[in-house]
């Protein structure tokens, strides 16, 4: 599944003519595959995984500038203000819902990372969410 999608990714753009990026380009999909597959070997939900990649690619894709390029290759880094959880311009729910789940196999959330990690895995997961988080999955439903 990561490799046709690395594949598919990286033809587009080697093929892409005059493009000034391409080997930034290539630079940032080979960091999110990386991750991609270090997320598949620990464990993680492929269709979690596919969504970041696939979400990624198309940031990579439409960038326009090797700073864009740099801060879309790193990994998420939520902020914390008081209220929440503010995700980075360039994070995807779905690599910090990643992050959240290995995170918590290290050591326990606090409240508020596991209410992020409650709400991100409703949203991203609404029909596992009913057995997992009943209560949230009702009160997100409504």
């Amino acid at each position: 599944m990561l490799e046709f999608e690395y594949a598919k990714a990286l033809a587009k753009i080697a093929w892409k003519e005059n493009d000034a990026l391409a080997e930034e380009r290539i630079k940032a999909l080979q960091l999110i595959f990386r991750r991609a597959w270090y997320y598949q070997g620990e464990g993680m939900l492929d269709e979690i995984i596919l969504g970041f990649v696939q979400k990624k690619i198309k940031m990579i894709q439409q960038a326009e500038s090797k700073g864009k390029l740099q801060e879309i290759g790193k990994p998420p880094k939520p902020v914390y203000n008081g209220n929440g959880f503010t995700p980075g311009k360039y994070d995807t729910e779905e690599e910090e819902m990643l992050v959240w789940s290995l995170t918590s196999l290290k050591a326990p959330l606090n409240d508020q990372a596991y209410k992020r990690y409650e709400e991100l895995f409703c949203r991203l997961l609404p029909e596992k969410a009913k057995d997992v988080f009943p209560e949230m999955y009702e009160k997100n439903a409504a």
